[in-house]
């Protein structure tokens, strides 16, 4: 296949050989593991939620990576306590916004259309919404697929071009993730080529990988993997960045479909694993600093430190208000926040007025990951 011409004749997923490999049921169900451990354990956290001030900006991050779109930590969050959006750090807070209008959109309907789809890349802030109407015939107009390998781009694939091709082959993905009867491949191996398809299809002018990364985290909570969209593979594929691609521009011919949907898989289990180690440090974080051996170094009732911490530990930043929300005295909170910054739990952050109390413990758990390419 011709990289430089529109891939008009993209097979139907559901019209392609099943991926159903001895090899591939074994990775699945290792990953399904993976997955359901991690699942069990967001479950056990005394709060949960935690993980959705977290985890989707950082998954967010990294996906703005894989796309050449960079932000710190730092300008990251202060974009999110106050606003102050830098243009990278804005692109991150529209992938949250994007992931959870899936999630909302999934909530109402159970499956999502390929209007959900088109709503879900809208909140991305795309420089061209909608499905691609770009013709291949003007070549300033053409959409292609590049990877980049020591600092040399290249292209290695052009998408079918022609919205109602678009839009059919878009029916045919989502006919084959939900309709487990007639196409009854192991649900992880479908979120897998699925994933595949989408990139081929390619349907919008940009924004694609965004996307299509938000997809699986939406398909593996509609199969019932994830109660909470905790599983963000944007950072195992910026550290594979060149082996993606690569799986990505195998041919059919080659079995292109099964070598992808493998390396796909392996993705969502070390992720797995990774967010799996992160929550787990989390649990430990949470209740060290709930405990008697943390509290006994503050000033104050341990029955009021203690709740002030379950407040601390249960999101990435506090304001003031969120502790006189339990009663307390503005001056009261303000001195507890105060301690709590002297012992290098948290640290304050002003905008204008505003004041936060940003978690530099929690925040801690992805430092080491900044900056990091594939």
């Amino acid at each position: 296949m011709n990289p430089m011409v529109p891939n008009n004749e993209l097979p139907l997923l559901t019209a392609m050989p099943a991926a159903d490999t001895t090899t591939l049921r074994r990775l699945a169900e290792e990953t399904r593991v993976a997955i359901e451990l991690l699942n069990y354990q967001v479950g056990r956290l005394s709060s949960p939620d935690l993980l959705l001030d977290l985890l989707p900006y950082q998954e967010a991050k990294e996906s703005s990576q894989v796309e050449q779109i960079f932000t710190t930590n730092d300008e990251l969050y202060r974009a999110v306590a106050f606003g102050e959006d830098t243009k990278s750090a804005k692109e991150v807070v529209y992938y949250k916004d994007a992931l959870f209008e899936g999630m909302k959109l999934l909530g109402t309907r159970g499956v999502l259309s390929v209007g959900d789809v088109e709503a879900i890349h809208r909140r991305l802030q795309a420089k061209t919404p909608g499905l691609r109407t770009n013709l291949p015939q003007f070549e300033s107009t053409v959409t292609r697929v590049w990877s980049e390998k020591n600092g040399i781009r290249e292209a290695i694939y052009t998408p079918p071009h022609g919205k109602p091709l678009l839009q059919r082959l878009l029916l045919d993905l989502l006919e084959f993730v939900y309709d487990d009867e007639m196409y009854p491949v192991h649900p992880l191996v479908k979120i897998a080529l699925a994933h595949r398809q989408f990139e081929r299809i390619h349907p919008f002018q940009d924004g694609n990988g965004r996307t299509g990364r938000i997809l699986n985290i939406l398909f593996l909570c509609q199969k019932g993997y994830l109660t909470h969209p905790v599983l963000y593979a944007s950072g195992e594929i910026l550290r594979r960045s060149n082996e993606y691609y690569a799986a990505f521009a195998v041919p059919e011919e080659e079995h292109g479909a099964e070598r992808f949907a493998g390396f796909m898989l392996e993705i969502f289990r070390d992720t797995a694993r990774r967010t799996l180690e992160i929550v787990n440090r989390i649990g430990e974080l949470a209740a060290y600093h709930a405990g008697d051996g943390f509290l006994s170094q503050l000033k104050g009732r341990k029955s009021e430190l203690k709740k002030i911490l379950e407040v601390v530990f249960g999101r990435a930043y506090v304001r003031i208000d969120d502790l006189t929300a339990l009663g307390l005295h503005r001056e009261t909170a303000s001195r507890h926040l105060k301690q709590l910054v002297d012992k290098g739990v948290l640290r304050e952050e002003k905008g204008g007025r505003d004041k936060v109390f940003l978690n530099e413990i929690l925040l801690g758990l992805f430092k080491a990951d900044e900056g990091k390419t594939a």
